[in-house]
């Protein structure tokens, strides 16, 4: 019993002893370890320690410099962009890539960038906001998100009790002409508060988002500089821009400023221009009412139409911005950040797709010499450059697929009338795959991922479309050419779709199987992806025909 109490004595004293040395521990690192914004200015100059010779450490590998392009696009990789959650076509669980977050959730999001830069320097914001009547609703729930921001600006203070002098405030607005809603920036955020809806609508449908942006650099960027401030432009915009070909010229004059740009809008559908839905808007001018893509500098997809109605639409939701706000956002050290409407038509119910998927296929964020150069060192990707940029090229849906042998005249014309519509098709069929298949001798060289499934799936559309438009005709011409029925009772033959082209001669049997083969290598190589999407949907109707007699 005395040896027990004497243990308990002594594993008493060996807790308090431990727990001792832990305050004395804990109270010498509050004493010395420092926390230190990295940005802060006029830090307070620390005594130097006296000199202990490190240990030494093993030699890190040296990494490659990065291009501008390079790092913008790993930047891209790291921080796709700000979402909510969502569902994607192939996953029941985890982040969509689409745009689940509100205008006003994003407008809250930058909140933080809005700290960021104040803590480092005083910063003048300058909100560029699109006037057209397609951009009502996008308009107004800015309007909403940022007078909440302001008016909490103004009860509360700003982040870290900045003074209300750190952060100097202008807006301007734009369609086809640019408009300086609030021109002389201003730190009394009531004046702000009453310039939010102070925007006039635009009805004329077009969007100089790009000329816009360089006014404003042009304008703001010396007030930047005489004021020692930080600059942000924030555009939004449910638009790509109808002057985006400008954003090289707009990304030098950007970077030279020095000035971060963030843009809130909508995804780009993928690979096109414009989605498949209503648009909100309209212009005297001929040109497209609404311009929202496509995702990456030039469409990588062509614009073939599936001849089945499928499990889905044509309209995918890349995931990614319009091109150029998303390269200028990203290339100013920016971000574009995803938005989704409540009552937009786009992008709506559209299919999305999972981000850590499609954070694997980045858009190629090049300048235009640096992509015109890729297109000039491969023959693949050039050929896909210049399919894609071919015209529509319509589904043979419902062709004339029966025909009763009363007499030769009768079946000639029947005949005749049938093969009109693939003669019709056939020019325009070939204009894309002409190209890829040309290009064919130098897909194994492309390494960049997109690049790769977007060949690819081209070529395996274009060789299925042509296959089957050259399949019809060819097979229509055995028909004409005397084709006996094996039952003498039966008079009418009916062409069903079919996964041979045997009797159309091995040549069209060849592209069969080419497009088999490319469009199988999608689904195997880029699983749950657009283009395996597209892929599925190309095979859901046979690739061929044959005759069956009754």
């Amino acid at each position: 019993m005395p040896r027990r109490k004497n243990n308990l004595k002594n594993a008493a004293l060996g807790w308090i002893s431990a727990t001792l040395m832990g305050v004395v521990l804990v109270a010498g690192c509050g004493e010395n370890v420092k926390f230190r914004n990295p940005l802060a200015k006029n830090q307070p100059k620390q005594a130097a320690a006296p000199a202990v010779k490190p240990a030494a450490k093993p030699k890190a590998d040296s990494k490659p410099a990065q291009s501008k392009e390079a790092q913008a696009r790993s930047t891209m990789i790291r921080t796709t962009s700000l979402r909510g959650g969502g569902t994607s076509r192939f996953n029941t669980g985890g982040k969509s890539v689409g745009a689940n977050a509100s205008v006003e959730e994003n407008v809250e999001r930058l909140r933080t960038e809005i700290a960021s830069s104040i803590d480092f320097a005083p910063t003048l914001i300058v909100w560029v906001v699109d006037s057209t009547l397609s951009a009502s609703e996008m308009r107004g729930s800015w309007a909403n998100a940022a007078k909440k921001l302001y008016t909490d600006f103004q009860t509360n203070g700003l982040p870290d009790g900045k003074s209300a002098e750190s952060l100097s405030t202008a807006i301007v607005s734009f369609g086809e002409k640019t408009n300086f809603v609030l021109e002389q920036p201003t730190t009394d955020f009531s004046q702000v508060i009453g310039k939010l809806s102070a925007i006039e609508v635009d009805n004329s449908g077009k969007e100089s988002t790009f000329e816009t942006i360089s006014q404003v650099l042009d304008k703001y960027g010396p007030i930047k500089q005489q004021q020692a401030r930080e600059l942000m432009v924030v555009i939004v915009t449910d638009e790509a821009g109808d002057d985006w070909q400008q954003v090289d010229a707009v990304v030098e004059k950007a970077n030279a400023t020095g000035v971060r740009i963030y843009a809130i809008g909508v995804p780009a559908p993928m690979g096109r221009m414009m989605a498949e839905v209503a648009p909100q808007e309209s212009r005297a001018d001929g040109m497209p009412a609404m311009l929202q893509g496509p995702e990456t500098r030039y469409s990588q997809r062509v614009d073939m139409k599936f001849n089945s109605g499928g499990f889905g639409g044509d309209d995918v939701d890349s995931g990614y911005g319009p091109f150029g706000l998303t390269y200028l956002a990203y290339q100013t050290r920016g971000s574009f950040l995803l938005s989704r409407l409540r009552s937009a038509a786009w992008p709506g119910s559209a299919i999305r797709f999972e981000d850590e998927v499609m954070r694997k296929y980045p858009p190629q964020y090049l300048t235009d010499a640096q992509y015109q150069a890729k297109l000039a060192e491969n023959k693949a990707l050039a050929a896909l450059h210049r399919a894609a940029s071919q015209g529509e090229v319509e589904a043979m849906t419902y062709p004339a697929s029966q025909f009763v042998v009363e007499d030769e005249a009768r079946l000639k014309n029947a005949l005749d009338g049938a093969q009109r519509t693939a003669a019709r098709l056939e020019p325009l069929v070939n204009a894309i795959y002409d190209p890829l298949a040309d290009g064919e001798k130098d897909r194994d060289k492309i390494t960049d991922k997109r690049w790769q499934a977007s060949y690819d799936l081209a070529l395996g559309r274009a060789a299925a479309v042509k296959a089957r438009v050259d399949g019809y005709n060819q097979m229509l011409a055995i028909l004409k050419g005397g084709r006996k029925f094996e039952d003498p009772s039966h008079n009418t033959w009916n062409l069903e779709p079919a996964d041979t082209l045997e009797e159309a001669g091995s040549r069209l049997e060849k592209t069969r199987l080419q497009a088999k083969e490319y469009l199988e290598r999608v689904i195997k190589e880029h699983p749950d992806t657009p283009w395996a999407y597209f892929a599925e949907k190309e095979l859901e109707a046979p690739i061929g025909w044959k005759w069956v007699e009754y």
